[in-house]
């Protein structure tokens, strides 16, 4: 469960997204939020270096403090400063605060602004011992993780251990929010298969051919079964309930319809953490996800990349 959940902002309407999805957590769990932001490290003026730097941090507190108080339902919010670069202050305070969750906006559709994302969500990203809850900044209106239903989690796995290290940060927030895990495999059906699927069986040969095709598209489906239901099997603790989903086609598309008919709040994802964004494991689908849709994805570094660092 959470205890602590970090915010960054920077004192735009496009970082404060991830507010409602941070507030609704902390408000299950009744885990202190911690709004932070970062304050430039050289100040600008020749004459009154000092002076200039204390009301920028005056002003900065007056912004958290008006943040803070927006969130009514939270039981504990504390506020931060820091001065220096956005990305170090993020990764500082998540280290000293014991943060189990860092909650903040990106845009992928956008040139880089005032907003928390772009390069400073690639550099907590890459960097970040802790979950990261990424959000759209760019929609009309965030809509925060339901509370008053059974909200499912999406799992995408590959087969991998790699994509398995999403797992546990999966259930920590299916357990949160009182949700339900959907573990997801998508098979790609061998590229003869859609090249076959583009041709008539115009001949006994060509019907035998793809016969064969749709055999083994079946025996594939049966292992990817198999394999959930293995994973299902070694991971359920017997707290919440798992759904297994194997489907066929292209990753990103099927996954973000399986977003959207599992009604999913969050899709869990493990990222190799290397530059960000452009490394994410199954990175298409988080591109897709974030640019098509209101749903979150919470981003985990594996324990050996955690460790490299």
């Amino acid at each position: 469960m959470y205890r602590t959940i970090l915010v960054p902002l920077d004192g735009s309407a496009a970082a404060e997204r991830a507010l409602p999805h941070a507030e609704a957590l902390a408000t299950a769990t009744g885990a202190r939020l911690l709004l932070v932001r970062a304050t430039p490290a050289d100040p600008t003026s020749p004459t009154d270096p000092n002076a200039e730097q204390t009301r920028t941090v005056r002003e900065v507190e007056a912004y958290l403090a008006g943040a803070a108080a927006q969130l009514t339902r939270c039981s504990v919010i504390e506020t931060a400063v820091f001065s220096g670069e956005a990305a170090h202050a993020i990764l500082e305070e998540s280290r000293l605060r014991s943060v189990d969750l860092v909650a903040m906006a990106t845009c992928r559709d956008s040139v880089l602004g005032q907003c928390v994302y772009g390069e400073v969500a690639e550099a907590v990203l890459a960097q970040s011992p802790v979950p990261l809850l990424l959000v759209r900044a760019c929609q009309a209106e965030p809509q925060p993780i339901p509370l008053d239903r059974r909200p499912r989690v999406l799992v995408p796995l590959d087969g991998s251990t790699f994509a398995e290290e999403a797992l546990p940060a999966a259930e920590c927030m299916a357990q949160t929010i009182d949700g339900e895990l959907v573990l997801l495999h998508v098979v790609q059906p061998p590229r003869r298969a859609r090249l076959a699927d583009s041709a008539s069986a115009a001949s006994p040969a060509d019907t035998r051919h793809v016969a064969l095709l749709e055999h083994e598209l079946e025996v594939l489906k049966s292992e990817a079964r198999d394999y959930l239901q293995q994973v299902a099997a070694w991971w359920a603790s017997g707290s919440g309930t798992l759904h297994l989903d194997v489907r066929v086609g292209e990753p990103s598309e099927t996954i973000a319809a399986a977003v959207r008919e599992h009604q999913a709040a969050v899709v869990a994802l493990a990222t190799h953490g290397r530059t960000g964004l452009s490394r994410l494991l199954l990175g298409s689908v988080a591109d897709s996800v974030l640019q098509h849709s209101s749903v979150p994805l919470l981003l985990v570094r594996p324990s050996a990349m955690r460790r490299a660092v």
